[in-house]
């Protein structure tokens, strides 16, 4: 970031982050009730959704790595990839994890893909931005049957969120910022069998490739099993106490009354606007924390089609409190968070319009057929007071079962587009 002498090596920037602390710090000290019952807040939400929705996964993501299976699979998902968003197999897996498990889990495997030094810096960037996705358990479950009370509107939502995510991704995969690419240095052995390979078919590629990545890897079952736990932990510490900053944040500017302050400002700007206060103060949530201000979009009053196309766009931004934990996961790697702030932008952008242009012929069709996994979801969540942790637990397998799905439906296109393009031998 850099806009005249105000950039991030700057002193103008020390000094305004050690201002932003101490008026944070000195706001809590003045309003320690209100800043406890925000913190509160923040807890809950990330005991109840956020850390058994991706502990399991984050786990089994060491896991699959270390054993080779990611190498494997990404080997079998390269054509697809590559035809479609210019990025190795291997960006597959960081896509179908991210798809399923939730923000930030895309953004902690394309950093490990990129510490690992198995893409380059613009195919990290690229995967960084298409595995940037809400889970279908947070926008059917939360948005949907809990903060809507309606799964079907949940299930537009999530089309939308998807079908725009895919359409960011097409827009950017030949977007390039000016410095020149970094290249991909892989280590001479791994580099060797590919071109003798080659000619192999792609399942035994394949497997010889998640071969070779688990003796490269040589860890134990005890040892990877001991890693996968203490690397998730750490990671979902680091991410709520970020959520719990950032609800505190919100707790103290509604306690200072800058929304209302705003509001008032909306008002005489736009007199015809109705119920300026709530809509300026749930915009201001949705732009800071991804949880809290999802919930307060879907309270304020107006249609259907914008209350969804509103949160459809916090959606695709994520929050503040998302961006720095994305960020924190890819600190240890040169992946530019320019890149991130551009996808997330054009994600907001297109999930809004989108939204607003599909949303009756979206809902109407579910109306007419309402698929099965939207009466299990509406079954499986009598939503009365909020989630529980147990409950979300308990919709562990079926995540487990949905990742494996998307894996196997990315396979088999990968497989198709393989043979579709595989040169035609000469004689």
């Amino acid at each position: 970031m850099r806009i005249g002498i105000f950039h991030a090596r700057s002193r103008e920037y020390t000094v305004a982050l050690a201002l932003l602390t101490a008026v944070f710090v000195l706001s809590i000290l003045l309003f320690p009730e209100r800043a406890f019952q925000s913190s509160l807040g923040g807890l809950t939400i990330w005991w109840n959704i956020v850390f058994p929705s991706m502990l399991p996964f984050l786990m089994l993501s060491e896991m699959m790595a270390g054993f080779g299976a990611v190498r494997g699979f990404g080997t079998l998902m390269e054509p697809l990839m590559r035809l479609a968003f210019r990025i190795p197999g291997l960006g597959g897996w960081a896509i179908a994890l991210g798809a399923v498990t939730g923000m930030p889990a895309g953004a902690e495997a394309a950093g490990k893909l990129r510490r690992e030094n198995l893409v380059s810096r613009e195919e990290g960037e690229r995967i960084l931005a298409l595995s940037h996705v809400a889970s279908p358990f947070f926008v059917l479950t939360v948005i949907g049957a809990g903060f809507l009370h309606n799964v079907e509107t949940g299930a537009a939502i999530a089309v939308i969120h998807y079908v725009s995510a895919i359409a960011t991704g097409l827009l950017l995969r030949g977007v390039r910022f000016g410095s020149a690419p970094v290249p991909l240095s892989l280590p001479p052995e791994s580099a060797k069998p590919k071109a003798r390979e080659a000619r192999k078919p792609i399942l035994l590629r394949a497997l010889s490739d998640m071969h070779h990545a688990r003796l490269e890897d040589g860890r134990t079952f005890g040892k990877l099993l001991g890693d996968s736990v203490s690397g998730a932990i750490q990671t979902l510490m680091m991410i709520g106490g970020i959520m719990i900053v950032f609800s505190v944040l919100l707790g103290v500017m509604d306690t200072f009354g800058i929304a209302r302050l705003l509001a008032e400002a909306a008002s005489r700007a736009a007199p015809s606007l109705s119920a300026p206060l709530e809509t300026i103060r749930s915009g201001l949530s949705g732009l800071f924390e991804l949880h809290i201000g999802t919930n307060r979009l879907s309270q304020i009053p107006a249609a259907n089609s914008v209350t969804a196309a509103l949160i459809g766009a916090a959606l695709a931004w994520s929050g503040l409190a998302v961006h720095l934990q994305v960020k924190t996961a890819i600190r240890q790697t040169d992946l530019r968070y320019r890149f991130f702030l551009l996808s997330r932008i054009v994600h907001a952008g297109l999930s809004f319009v989108l939204t607003l242009l599909s949303w009756r012929p979206i809902t109407d069709l579910f109306q007419r057929s309402e698929p099965s996994f939207l009466s299990d979801t509406a079954s499986a969540t009598a939503y009365s007071g909020g989630l529980t942790f147990w409950w979300a637990w308990t919709a562990i397998p079926q995540r487990i079962v949905e990742l494996g799905l998307v894996l196997a439906i990315a396979v088999v296109l990968s497989l198709i587009v393989s043979r579709v393009l595989r040169p035609s031998k000469t004689v």
